[in-house]
Parts: C-alpha cells; sequence; structure tokens
C-alpha cells in the first residue's frame, strides 16, 4: 500500500515538473517573441511613424490579452510618446507618455522613468508648458540617478541647459551644460562632451561672449583631435575663424580658415559644401583686408561648387561678393556682370529683398559710370520693391541714389524731391550716417541753383550731422580699445593660471616622487640614511634650481606682456595724432572751406548791383572780397600742409 502511495507520489510529481517546464518554456518564448516584436517597433522610428504605431499598438494588445507582466508594455507606451509628438498630435503624446510613467512608478520600473520624464520634458518644452518641462527635467535626472545611468543624466542636464537658454535663465543654464559636461568627462563619454563644448562656444558667440566661446571651442578641437575626427576639426576651425571675423581680427581669422582647407585638402575630405563655405569666409576676410584678387579667387572656387551642386541662392551671394570687389577695384564693366547674374539666381529663388538690393546697387554703378537713365530705371524698380516690403531704412538708401541721377542729369528739383524723401525716411530709421550724406547733398544741389539760404541751412545741417557722428565714432573707437584690453588681459590671465597649474602639477608630481622614494629608503635600507639624506639635499637643490628657472621665465614672459603693451599704446598714440590731423583737414576744408564757397558765391552774386547802386562803397566791397580770396587762399594752403 505505502508502496502504491509513492509510486503515485512520484508520478504526480515527475507531471508537475514537466507542466512546470512547459509554463517556463512558454514564459521564455513569449519574452523572446515581445522583445523581437519590440526591436522590430522600435527600429521603424523614427523613419516610419506609421509602421511604429501599428507595431507599438500589435503588441501592446498582445501583451494584454496575454495577461503578461513585461517591461515591454512601458516601453511600448513611451514609444507611441514619441511617435505622436513627432506626428505633432499632442494631447495623444501626453496621454501615452502618463500612461507609461504611472505603470513604471506601480512596477518600479526605474529606468523606464527616468527616461520618460525627459521625453515627457522634450514635449511640454515644445508647447511652451515651461513649469512644467523643469518639473518632468528634474523628476527624470533623479530616477535617472538612482538607476545609475549618468550618460543618461549629462543627456538630460543638455536638455535642461537647453531649456534655461531658451526661456533666458543664463546662469542657470550655463550650470546645467557645466554639469552635463563633468559627467560626460568622468565617465569618459569625450564625444557628448564635445558636442557640448560646441553648443556652449556657439551660443557665447551668439552673445558676443568670444574669449569665451573660443575658450569651449578650442575644447571640442582637443578632443576630437585625440580621436582623430578631421571632419570635426575641420568644423570647429570654420567656427574659430567666423568669430574671429565677428571681432574684426581679420588675420587670425584667416590663419584658422586657411589651416582649415589645408586640413580639407590633406585628408581628402569629400565634402565640397563645406569646403564651398569656409571659400566664402576666406574671400570675406581678403575683402577686408584690401586683398582683392585673392578674395575673387576664393569666391570662384566657392562658387564652382554651388554651380556643380545648383544652389540658386549661394549662387546669387557668390556673385554679388565677386561683383562688390571688381566694383572697389574700379572695374565697371565686370561688376556689372556679375551683379546681373545675382540678380538672375535671385530671381529664381523669389527672394525680393536680395532682388531690391542688386537693383539698387546695379543704379549706383550705372551712376558711377555716367549711364544715368540706366540707373534711374535700375533704382525706381529697387524703390517699388522696398515700398512693398516696407522697408524705409534701404528705401532711404534707394532714394538718395534716384536724388543723384537727378542731380547728375541737371534736374535739380527733383533731385532736392528724392533728397528730401530719403531724409524723411532716414530720420524714421534714425540712420545718422545717411542724414549725413543726404545734408551734404541737399547743401550741394540747393548751391546749383544759387538758392544760398537753403544751401547754407542744409550746410549747417550736415556739420551737425557729422559731429553727432564723430562722436558716435569715437565712442565705438574707446569701446573697442576697452573691449581688446579686456580681451588681452583675459588670454593673459588665463596663461598666467595656466602656467601656474603646470608649475602646480608638477611640483607634486615631483613631491609624490620624493615621498615614495623616501618611505622606500626608511622601510628597505636604514643602513642607507646617510645616502638618502645627500640624495634630499640634491633633489632640494635642483628643486630650487628649477624654481628659480621657472620664476625667471615667468618674469620674461611678464616683461614680454608689459613691452608688448608699451609698443601698441605708443602705436595707438601716433596712430591717433595722425588721425587727428587728418581729422582737422577734413574740417578745414568741410566746415570752413564750404562756409567761404558760399560766402564767395554770395558776394559775387553782389558784385554788379553794388557796383551801379553803391558805387562809393564799391571799392570798400572790392578790398573786402580781396580780403575773402586771401583768407580762401591761406586755408588751401593750410590744408594741403596739414594733408
Amino acid at each position: 500500500m505505502i508502496g502504491r502511495l509513492l509510486r503515485v507520489l512520484r508520478t504526480f510529481c515527475l507531471y508537475a515538473c514537466i507542466l512546470l517546464l512547459l509554463c517556463l518554456n512558454s514564459t521564455v518564448q513569449a519574452q523572446q517573441t515581445f522583445e523581437w516584436k519590440a526591436d522590430i517597433a522600435e527600429n521603424s522610428y523614427p523613419r516610419k511613424l506609421d509602421s511604429t504605431v501599428i507595431y507599438a499598438n500589435g503588441l501592446l494588445q498582445e501583451i494584454r490579452e496575454n495577461g503578461r507582466v513585461t517591461p515591454f508594455e512601458e516601453q511600448m507606451l513611451d514609444l507611441l510618446g514619441r511617435t505622436y509628438r513627432r506626428l505633432g498630435e499632442t494631447q495623444k503624446s501626453e496621454a501615452f507618455f502618463l500612461e507609461s510613467i504611472a505603470l513604471s512608478e506601480k512596477r518600479h520600473n526605474i529606468a523606464q522613468l527616468g527616461d520618460s520624464y525627459n521625453r515627457l520634458g522634450l514635449l511640454y518644452r515644445g508647447v511652451g508648458r515651461i513649469d512644467e518641462a523643469l518639473e518632468s527635467y528634474e523628476r527624470s535626472i533623479d530616477y535617472k540617478t538612482k538607476a545609475g545611468n549618468e550618460g543618461s543624466v549629462a543627456s538630460t542636464y543638455n536638455n535642461l541647459g537647453n531649456l534655461y537658454r531658451a526661456i533666458g535663465e543664463r546662469e542657470k543654464a550655463y550650470e546645467a551644460f557645466i554639469h552635463s559636461i563633468e559627467i560626460r568627462e568622468r565617465i569618459g563619454d569625450h564625444k557628448n562632451a564635445a558636442t557640448t563644448y560646441l553648443n556652449l562656444g556657439n551660443w557665447l558667440t551668439d552673445d558676443n561672449n568670444f574669449t569665451l566661446a573660443r575658450e569651449y571651442f578650442n575644447q571640442y578641437k582637443r578632443i576630437q583631435e585625440d580621436i582623430a575626427d578631421t571632419s570635426a576639426i575641420v568644423l570647429v576651425l570654420g567656427n574659430i575663424g567666423s568669430l574671429f571675423i565677428e571681432q574684426a581680427q581679420y588675420d587670425s581669422a584667416l590663419v584658422y580658415l586657411l589651416e582649415s582647407v589645408e586640413l580639407i585638402e590633406q585628408s581628402n575630405l569629400l565634402d565640397p559644401r563645406r569646403g564651398a563655405r569656409i571659400f566664402m569666409g576666406i574671400g570675406n576676410v581678403y575683402d577686408q583686408l584690401e586683398y582683392q584678387f585673392q578674395a575673387i579667387d576664393n569666391y570662384q572656387k566657392a562658387l564652382r561648387t554651388y554651380i556643380q551642386f545648383q544652389e540658386p541662392e549661394n549662387m546669387s551671394i557668390a556673385y554679388q561678393n565677386i561683383g562688390k570687389v571688381y566694383s572697389d577695384l574700379g572695374q565697371a564693366d565686370s561688376s556689372l556682370k556679375y551683379y546681373e547674374l545675382s540678380l538672375e539666381e535671385a530671381r529664381v529663388l523669389g527672394n525680393p529683398e536680395r532682388e531690391a538690393i542688386l537693383l539698387n546697387n546695379l543704379g549706383v554703378l550705372h551712376n558711377q559710370n555716367g549711364n544715368y537713365e540706366l540707373a534711374l530705371n535700375f533704382s525706381q524698380r529697387s524703390a517699388e520693391i522696398y515700398n512693398e516690403l516696407g522697408d524705409y531704412q534701404h528705401l532711404a538708401e534707394v532714394n538718395y541714389n534716384l536724388g543723384a541721377s537727378w542731380f547728375y542729369l541737371g534736374q535739380f528739383n527733383q533731385a532736392i524731391n528724392r533728397y528730401n524723401a530719403s531724409l524723411l525716411q532716414a530720420n524714421e530709421a534714425q540712420d545718422l550716417e545717411m542724414q549725413e550724406r543726404i545734408a551734404h547733398a541737399l547743401a550741394e544741389t540747393f548751391g546749383e541753383i544759387r538758392d544760398f539760404k537753403n544751401a547754407f541751412k542744409y550746410q549747417l545741417m550736415y556739420n551737425t550731422y557729422k559731429d553727432s557722428l564723430m562722436d558716435l565714432n569715437r565712442v565705438k573707437v574707446i569701446e573697442e580699445l576697452i573691449t581688446k584690453y579686456e580681451t588681452e588681459k583675459k588670454e593673459a590671465e588665463i596663461q598666467l593660471l595656466t602656467a601656474e597649474q603646470a608649475q602646480n602639477k608638477a611640483q607634486l608630481a615631483q613631491q609624490n616622487a620624493e615621498n615614495k622614494l623616501l618611505y622606500l629608503g626608511i622601510i628597505t635600507l636604514i643602513a642607507a640614511t646617510l645616502g638618502v639624506i645627500g640624495w634630499f639635499v640634491y633633489s632640494s637643490r635642483k628643486k630650487r634650481g628649477i624654481q628659480l628657472q621657472k620664476d625667471e621665465l615667468h618674469m620674461n614672459e611678464v616683461q614680454s606682456l608689459i613691452e608688448k603693451q608699451s609698443l601698441e599704446s605708443i602705436s595707438a598714440m601716433l596712430e591717433g595724432q595722425e588721425k587727428e590731423r587728418r581729422r582737422l583737414a577734413a574740417e578745414l576744408h568741410d566746415r570752413l572751406g564750404s562756409i567761404l564757397s558760399l560766402v564767395k558765391m554770395y558776394f559775387s552774386s553782389m558784385n554788379d548791383d553794388l557796383k551801379e547802386s553803391e558805387p562809393e562803397l564799391y571799392a570798400s566791397f572790392q578790398e573786402g572780397n580781396q580780403f575773402l580770396d586771401d583768407a580762401f587762399l591761406e586755408v588751401r594752403a593750410l590744408i594741403r600742409e596739414m594733408k
């Protein structure tokens, strides 16, 4: 009886084990099936969003019908949230993210919670729900930290920095970016750290913080050099070059841009469009440095690429730049040719602003060539476009050019009408330089029709505008000098700090080596104490010698900086004296010369009338007129001497 019970029990246990194995095998197979289907859904995102929705919903339905508890359920809900965010269906996206978060909290799926809150923050940021986005990012950081996923924490800090930057919280944004970089540097994720350095550099460039921007660009460059990413190095060299262009430091910009081109040629990078952008930058620098033929050569190199890839906008810009350089060289025919080519591409693009600029440029060129009727035609078409766009600042310049055309054609009243319209628009735009030019043109035009009262009025107005402009220029020069001084001071401080850090590091390394040797000597050979003491004395003397050499090197660097600043100060003083002499000569010519000319014209107009009506005063008048001639000659002689 007992034996039979034992056999039955053994049979029951055997069947139970078989059933358990079958259940386990079924569970494993189900998990493998879920994983395979989840991979299909994930791999279709974001290239095929419609397919992603179908695969994710299908897997969700299968999981729920089978009553399975699996993290793939939260994953698919999160994937649907991402997909609908891409599709622009905000409400559906939010609903799926919140459902994923609720299920992950119930199942304590911390890793999924960190990811879902991060993506929910991106959704809220995109629709302007800033407070909710901030809260989501903070929760994401908290969960990701608990999960020990430092790389993912760094990504969320980067997103948080972008959000703070978008809402103007500069200090918080900077702190978040730096925190992201510190984490990535610590875990050895240098590539993503480099990306954050690049973003910081671009951001600070936009904010005109050029010194710090260059520091971050150089950090990015060092990382890319370590991993030998030539394409990235070319990119950042171009960025640094553009940064120097923004500071009007064209020599430095040229060094980086030429290095970028050399690197492209050496490594045979198959990226002609990036090369074209760099050639355009080099052309701009050469143009600013007044190396016109080198500028044209680089613009032509860029143009060949733009023609190859049929990029009308860039072709138009390149044609325009070449036309501008030829205009500066006085080669009007070549300039007209390239401006007309640029105009053709602008019309292909349907870009009215560029078309108006080019029409105005063509009008100016035709004025310079004496083709005043053609100039009127181009300038009037430009004025029509600017009127439609409501761009009064540019319209002031076009009306000024129209006034010049009428002036050259001898139609002085029409010229005055255009100049007055230009002055009104320049006043609305508060364009001081334009106001100065128009006032001078009006004084000249009224002088031609012998309306000396208005000529004198606009001459005084011109002098007033000129004084104001000179004051602004002086302030600008002073601000530029202050900025330059602060930049050089900051760079000198960075150099000194770097030298001090290197010195401290060397001293620390040397001290550690000494301590190791000392401990080794104490532990191993007490008998070698005298030898260790002798070595220590020698090491101390050597250390003092190194320190003296470092101090001398440091003093030489400081002295070199002082001498450099002294030379720059002397150069600036001499240049200032020369500018002042030129300014005084121009002042005498523009102000006193103009007034004397007007007075001479006024006296000349009175000559015949006075001779007939007041013959007894005519001799005195002639004598005064002679004094005026002598004064005029003295002013001219003084101007020649000063120039």
